[in-house]
């Protein structure tokens, strides 16, 4: 009987030795996730700014183009009708000649 008690006690220290190296796998994959976790949520506040960002120029350089643009067309605008206001002048002028 002490052949079979001596295996039956190293099998019974070899499952707690493996149930121990389990669970201290177990703990460590839930740390590792937890970590990567936390690198996905920073990666995603990172995209987020990042596309903020990005948002906001985008957002400015259309309000400067539009500025841009109105100051362009009443400019234009004001040289048309500073030729009108000439080509009225020379018309009146040969109507009253």
């Amino acid at each position: 009987m002490g052949k079979l008690t001596e295996d039956m006690t190293r099998l019974w220290e070899e499952i707690q030795m493996l149930r121990a190296s389990r669970e201290d796998l177990k703990k460590e994959i839930a740390d590792q996730t937890r970590a990567r976790q936390v690198d996905v949520l920073e990666s995603y506040a990172a995209f987020a700014e990042a596309l903020a960002r990005k948002a906001q120029a985008a957002h400015k350089d259309r309000m400067a183009f539009c500025s841009n643009l109105k100051h362009s067309v009443a400019a234009q605008s004001r040289g048309l009708q500073e030729d009108l206001e000439g080509v009225r002048r020379v018309w009146s002028r040969r109507a009253n000649a």
